[in-house]
């Protein structure tokens, strides 16, 4: 017989507890009760990271072309990681805002044993170089930790500015400034990448052809560079650029540069594409002759491999110059450009970059040359925030109206301290830098020029 008093519960209130229910979060890591994902939090990189966490490419279009393709001035060494992606052995890491803005200062303090790049009598002086600058970036930024582009215009700049102080030749004293800026319109199918620089600066010019005393040289450049997606495959990019370049001493050339390139794109794999290009350019100095150049040819850039970007444009350039002049060569030939990047390992980054061009002559009237140019860089990171960073730059220039062919050769070598940060992990440091610059004639009469220049100092970015 049942006992209702024993099996009834003491509590008349309520029941007992069902079974534990099957709620998703007890079946599925990482889901709520509510069975929506929830994923981890980002975490900000290290400000010290490997390159073997630096392998995704930032682009939604897989191949990008460098923002700012060939350098604006054709006279100078291109810097040997220039346009590379991303730049170092740690790259460069913005700040997430909508408007962000990095203030910094360096000093350093130099040695240079020819200070005027002359062939004979020498001037030797020590000097110091403070320096500060501003680099401001709006909407998102072009970056390898992007995966996409949240604002459709996008602008970065930084200016400059600096001044060489020497001890005992006051004279060669100068106030040196620069601004560069880089906008975005657009994304995915078409994008387009306006920039403009200006550039004062007084030297004795160790990157150029012509070596002789310090002046002064105003640098103005502006592109627009329009970037396609037609299909999956195919695409094209379009350059429309000006170049010109100023000497307020009437001893020098001032010269105007305008040119303009044509470029088709395939996809031949997932992150590389070929390309066959066409480029217009017309140049106009001040004095001697102006004159016209075709060039077309056909090239790649990409990544066929994880640890690996390279980019070559290959060509043939026909150089049509206006009048007669004496014993002027035909310059018409072969011309290249391009680079080639290679993460050998966590600890080291090797850069390549080679280059062909027609140059005009700063100095020398109706006597411009061709220059083949070469640089290799090495970045090794070896532990400790500790820095070593070899370079080697080449130059063989051949002239048009001269019977010369001169050769230079420039290496140097940085030993640097990164300094702690989470944004410029590789910009903020102490360095000690040694560079020797040796210019030498192997044909037709021209004294050698050499040059040593030893450097110690810090930049901090914030």
């Amino acid at each position: 017989m049942l006992d209702w008093a024993g099996d009834l519960p003491a509590d008349w209130s309520g029941e007992a507890n069902s079974p534990n229910e099957l709620l998703p979060a007890t079946v599925e890591p990482g889901l709520t009760s509510r069975a929506v994902p929830m994923l981890p939090p980002i975490q900000p990189p290290e400000p010290l990271m490997p390159f073997y966490r630096l392998q995704k490419m930032p682009n939604i279009q897989d191949v990008r072309v460098p923002p700012a393709p060939g350098d604006p001035d054709p006279a100078s060494f291109r810097p040997a990681a220039a346009y590379a992606p991303p730049t170092g052995l740690h790259p460069r890491i913005f700040r997430a805002g909508l408007l962000e803005f990095y203030p910094w200062f360096g000093l350093a303090q130099s040695f240079e044993s020819n200070v005027e790049m002359t062939s004979s009598n020498p001037i030797a002086d020590f000097y110091i170089t403070p320096r500060l600058g501003v680099e401001w970036q709006l909407g998102t930024p072009d970056s390898i930790y992007n995966e996409f582009y949240d604002t459709i215009v996008a602008l970065n700049g930084h200016y400059e500015a600096w001044a060489d102080l020497f001890y005992r030749n006051p004279s060669f004293s100068a106030f040196n400034q620069e601004v560069q800026v880089a906008g975005r319109i657009g994304r995915s199918a078409a994008i387009w990448r306006p920039s403009f620089g200006y550039s004062d600066v007084t030297g004795s010019n160790l990157l150029m052809s012509e070596l002789v005393n310090r002046t002064q040289r105003i640098k103005t450049n502006a592109n627009l560079l329009g970037e396609y997606q037609f299909t999956s495959q195919l695409g094209m990019n379009q350059t429309f650029g000006f170049f010109r370049l100023m000497h307020p001493d009437d001893g020098y050339i001032n010269y105007a540069v305008g040119r303009t390139q044509q470029e088709l794109t395939w996809k031949v794999l997932d992150q590389v594409k070929v390309t066959a290009w066409a480029e217009y350019r017309y140049s106009s100095p001040d004095q001697g002759s102006s004159g016209s150049e075709y060039i077309g040819g056909v090239g790649f850039y990409g990544k066929p491999d994880p640890r690996l970007y390279t980019e070559l444009r290959i060509g043939w350039d026909m150089v049509d110059m206006e009048g007669y002049v004496p014993g002027r060569r035909n310059m018409s030939g072969l011309r290249f450009n391009g680079w080639t990047t290679f993460d050998w390992s966590s600890r080291l980054r090797l850069t390549l970059r080679y280059d062909r061009d027609y140059v005009l002559n700063e100095v020398d009237v109706n006597d411009n040359y061709v220059s083949t140019l070469v640089q290799a860089r090495g970045e090794i990171f070896l532990g400790g925030n500790w820095y070593v960073t070899p370079y080697f730059g080449c130059s063989l220039q051949e002239f048009e109206t001269s019977p010369r062919i001169s050769l230079q050769i420039r290496p140097e070598l940085e030993v640097a301290y990164a300094l702690p940060g989470s944004y410029y992990p590789a910009d903020s440091r102490v360095f000690v830098k040694a560079a020797y610059m040796n210019s030498t004639s192997l044909r037709g009469e021209e004294d050698t020029v050499v040059n040593w220049r030893f450097s110690v100092g810090l930049n901090c970015k914030f």
